[in-house]
């Protein structure tokens, strides 16, 4: 997907907090904010946003990685259970794409995936012909797990909790 900040139309954009603002654009399902000084243009923000966006959006996928990892620990029997299931697919995906002022470096904001399904069907392994398929449940990530992941470089990320 092209992302074009300085083509495409800005969803809004307000105050975050006494001297900075924000607009807000998206694409697809994601949502992409740009933060500048308030009662400053906040065209030059776009363009520095610009520059960094396509190669951060390129790496959605090596971000959600990098947060499947930070979570691990914080929800250790969610990924016990996910990992014996052993059904493929990211449990977690990228909601925005933030350029928080003034470090301008991307920050993705993580958390549950809506695109994964957690039901799944295994067989008992007694039944060697797969006649009778039990559908079961994964948990799914707590309500309150969103992550927040600064882009370094190109699959390079921290932690930006």
């Amino acid at each position: 997907m092209n992302i074009d900040l300085t083509s495409e139309p800005m969803l809004g954009h307000w105050d975050v907090s006494s001297s900075i603002s924000q607009c807000e654009y998206q694409f697809g399902v994601r949502m992409i904010y740009v933060q500048y000084p308030k009662g400053e243009l906040p065209i030059t923000y776009i363009q520095a946003a610009q520059r960094q966006v396509q190669d951060a959006w390129h790496d959605i996928e090596n971000a959600v990685a990098f947060a499947e990892q930070l979570s691990r620990p914080l929800i250790a029997e969610f990924w016990k259970i996910h990992d014996s299931s052993g059904k493929p697919g990211l449990r977690l995906d990228v909601y925005s794409i933030n350029f928080r002022f003034p470090d301008n470096r991307p920050i993705y904001t993580i958390s549950r995936s809506h695109d994964f399904d957690f039901s799944y069907v295994r067989y008992d392994e007694s039944d060697l012909w797969r006649e009778t398929a039990i559908t079961e449940q994964l948990p799914e990530p707590p309500d309150n797990l969103w992550l927040h992941v600064r882009r370094l470089g190109p699959n390079h990320f921290e932690s930006a909790a």
